[in-house]
């Protein structure tokens, strides 16, 4: 994020919500996000995906097929996942090089069950009775691992992929010993192996199951826990996370908290619904705003907001 913040002119009326937080009521203002009644700030700062081009500051690269995701960084190019309109053709890893250039590094995997790992060295995918491993360089198959049941990649750094499924709770698979080692017997959602955190749920959320945040490396020292919020997304210096309802399911949920790891709510974000949030820097959210007449990727610094794309016709579910 740039070192002076573009100041938004908000005319949208800042509410003080009450929260309430695992130590009792808390208070954080909140905010209910309509982008039509939001100044237009800079553009996006970090590199993402606009339709199907890959942008990161004055680059603008044009990427095969209809639809795609960026995964992250991997050396000098950028990782990214591209497929037909409905997902389920054309499907391509592709690598935009420092020069703009494209390589195709795999063909025919869905990208969208894919993990790249922290470190930028592998992808992995899990899923029913095995989990693969490519070199996310140059896209060869390096190890598979066959399991009794679905399992999840929740994320992976170095040789460690960490794995989870609801039947065997969750594990660490160490690709030089080959061993794979539980770690706990409940499933994780979200995790940081960089910043030592891990989000588990003690059991089915439908069935009064709550969120559990932990320490990767402790998964009995409680950081956090809560019974009606999940964790979305952890924030890249592991003091901040984005909590939503912990049964929010089908196009996206209409509220997020932004809290500190410890679970203090910070703000509040509505609209119609959230089709997704990022960081842009450890302090400042990027959110995927549908509101009730206009959408836009909103930047928020708590409640001071500002439009970071063009507002454009609400998406129809």
């Amino acid at each position: 994020m740039r070192a002076t913040w573009h100041t938004a002119i908000l005319t949208a009326t800042v509410a003080v919500l009450a929260l309430t937080g695992p130590a009792g009521a808390a208070k954080a203002p909140g905010i209910d996000l309509q982008p039509e009644k939001l100044t237009r700030g800079p553009d996006i700062a970090v590199a993402h995906v606009d339709g199907d081009d890959f942008v990161h500051g004055d680059r603008r690269v044009d990427l095969p097929g209809a639809r795609a995701t960026l995964f992250g960084r991997v050396g000098d190019a950028w990782l990214v996942g591209t497929t037909s309109a409905d997902g389920m053709r054309n499907r391509k890893i592709v690598r935009v090089e420092a020069d703009d250039s494209l390589t195709v590094i795999m063909k025919g995997i869905n990208p969208w069950v894919l993990t790249l790992s922290e470190d930028g060295r592998r992808l992995a995918a899990g899923g029913s009775g095995r989990v693969r491993v490519w070199s996310a360089r140059t896209g060869t198959l390096q190890r598979t691992r066959r399991f009794p049941t679905y399992v999840d990649v929740v994320a992976a750094r170095r040789h460690r992929i960490l794995l989870t499924s609801w039947e065997r709770g969750t594990s660490w698979w160490n690709l030089r010993t080959r061993r794979v080692t539980r770690l706990t017997t409940r499933p994780a959602s979200v995790a940081s192996i960089r910043r030592d955190l891990l989000a588990t749920y003690t059991g089915d959320p439908y069935r009064d199951g709550c969120t559990l945040l932990t320490r990767l490396s402790d998964p009995g020292a409680r950081v956090w826990r809560s019974c009606t919020d999940r964790i979305d997304v952890l924030s890249p210096d592991g003091k901040r996370m984005v909590t939503t309802d912990i049964l929010s399911d089908g196009i996206g949920p209409n509220r997020y908290t932004l809290r500190r790891i410890g679970g203090a709510p910070i703000a509040r974000y509505t609209t119609g619904w959230f089709s997704g949030v990022r960081w842009e820097d450890p302090t400042t959210l990027l959110l995927r705003v549908n509101g009730e007449k206009r959408t836009a990727t909103v930047r928020c610094v708590v409640v001071t907001c500002e439009n970071a794309t063009d507002p454009g016709p609400v998406i129809e579910p």
